[in-house]
């Protein structure tokens, strides 16, 4: 948990460690689309700007509106670098299948990303075919985006790959802290920058299920704090949270990778931030307090904040903030 100065509020395990944010880059990613003047060209709304940041579950939601959005640029499905693959959401991939139909890159939890760097890239009249590699200059320009946020030259890191493509930059766990602390409140950022940032805030807030879908714990964690909040997952356990008001940013990272306990983490730091009320807690309870069901739908058991963990939680925040 950083603020906008790089200083560390409260840290558990290897803040130092090197980490892949994966998707929680995404809403960071997405300051090109407006500070380059795209989003105004295309008129582009919450919703499409909320699903630039997404890992979307390929609703029927989030399908209709690629579309559309590619089509208003004049674009298909086959200008995006992402793979075909069906879509996250498991109703909605047994419609497809069942109307005989099959995955395509439109489900792909990316494409949103994907479609706002085609913008960008067809806005600035740069190249398509290969807008996705580390070379091209809309990449290098993210670079230097993401390397202003999180205030460290990213360049000097290893970049891999990611699943969608695109590269897939690393950073020590407390930079991307101290990144969603400005992303939180980029009162050091340029003015332009600044006010690119604000957009998203906005668009998140108005449009949180773009950015996930329903029953996602991001999306709902977005939509129940109303801007409060601005929670961004990402793959391998990593998960990020946005607190405009106090300027925070709490970036974590689950060691085995497993996606169970990020959520169960997050939200027991929120609860002892004060930063939700009791009624947004109901809200959030199935979040909160899982429970596991086997194949049967007979719940066989509960997924819960250690004891010995909540305790220290309960001491470090306390003396902490």
């Amino acid at each position: 948990m950083c603020d906008t100065k790089g200083n560390i509020i409260e840290s558990w395990g290897d803040f130092d460690s090197l980490v892949f944010p994966r998707s929680t880059l995404k809403p960071m990613l997405a300051i090109q689309l407006i500070e380059s003047g795209a989003s105004d060209h295309y008129t582009l709304n919450d919703a499409e700007l909320s699903f630039a940041c997404s890992s979307h579950q390929g609703e029927e939601i989030h399908q209709n509106l690629a579309k559309s959005w590619l089509k208003r640029l004049g674009l298909t499905e086959n200008h995006l670098a992402c793979g075909a693959v069906l879509p996250e959401h498991t109703e909605s991939a047994h419609r497809l299948l069942a109307k005989g139909q099959k995955g395509c890159r439109i489900h792909h939890n990316c494409s949103g990303k994907h479609t706002g760097f085609l913008t960008t890239a067809l806005y600035l009249d740069m190249r398509l075919d290969n807008y996705h590699v580390l070379e091209h200059p809309l990449q290098q320009l993210s670079l230097d985006i993401l390397s202003d946020i999180a205030d460290i030259d990213l360049r000097q890191y290893p970049i891999g790959i990611d699943g969608c493509g695109l590269p897939a930059p690393t950073m020590p766990l407390r930079q991307l802290g101290h990144a969603v602390a400005r992303f939180a409140n980029p009162v050091d950022l340029s003015s332009q920058r600044s006010q690119a940032i604000l957009r998203l805030h906005e668009a998140i807030t108005n449009e949180p299920l773009y950015i996930a879908g329903h029953g996602a714990v991001v999306s709902e964690l977005n939509e129940v704090a109303k801007g409060v909040v601005l929670a961004k997952s990402g793959a391998e356990g990593v998960i990020t949270a946005a607190l405009p008001k106090q300027g925070l940013g709490i970036a974590l990272k689950i060691a085995d990778g497993s996606t169970r306990a990020r959520s169960i983490v997050l939200l027991a730091i929120l609860d002892h931030l004060n930063v939700l009320s009791s009624s947004e807690k109901h809200k959030l309870n199935k979040h909160i307090y899982p429970t596991l069901n086997n194949s049967l739908g007979v719940e066989i058991g509960k997924v819960r904040l250690a004891e010995s963990w909540r305790s220290r939680l309960n001491q470090n925040i306390s003396e902490n903030i």
